[in-house]
């Protein structure tokens, strides 16, 4: 299963999610300049399917995504964390970005985790999958 999330048409997709049961994961690919609207309505998309599908991993690819999205970190840390692991989200593997506001604005997601599930940060998609298929849930 596949859904797309647009700005409006013209402006095209910001976030493509992408259910993948074989593998207990779903893919998370973002694009663009991220407003926080967007941030937030497509987490709240993706932990929609984490809670309907029972999955437990998140595959986050940043590749395409462009400036700073840190404000985001603080709603993160106090709400949609919290509520991802009590959905179940055990394990979220990031591939980096290459636009420096962006990998900035990951590292600072990192930290507010503050343990409740798994992340890591690769540079490959490969090695991403690699490390996520090696995470049991909890």
């Amino acid at each position: 299963m596949k859904k797309e999330f647009y700005r409006d048409k013209r402006k095209g997709v910001y976030l493509t999610l992408t259910l993948e049961q074989s593998n207990g994961l779903i893919s998370v690919d973002w694009s663009g300049f991220l407003s926080l609207a967007e941030i937030m309505n497509g987490s709240e998309e993706t932990l929609l399917l984490i809670q309907e599908f029972k999955c437990t991993k998140l595959l986050v690819d940043n590749r395409k995504v462009s400036g700073p999205w840190q404000h985001a970190n603080r709603w993160y840390e106090e709400d949609w964390n919290p509520r991802a692991a009590q959905a179940g989200l055990s394990a979220l593997a990031f591939i980096m970005p290459s636009d420096l506001f962006t990998q900035l604005s990951l590292e600072g997601y990192v930290k507010v985790v503050n343990g409740l599930f798994a992340t890591a940060i690769f540079k490959t998609e490969e090695d991403a999958r690699s490390w996520l298929s090696e995470q049991t849930s909890a």
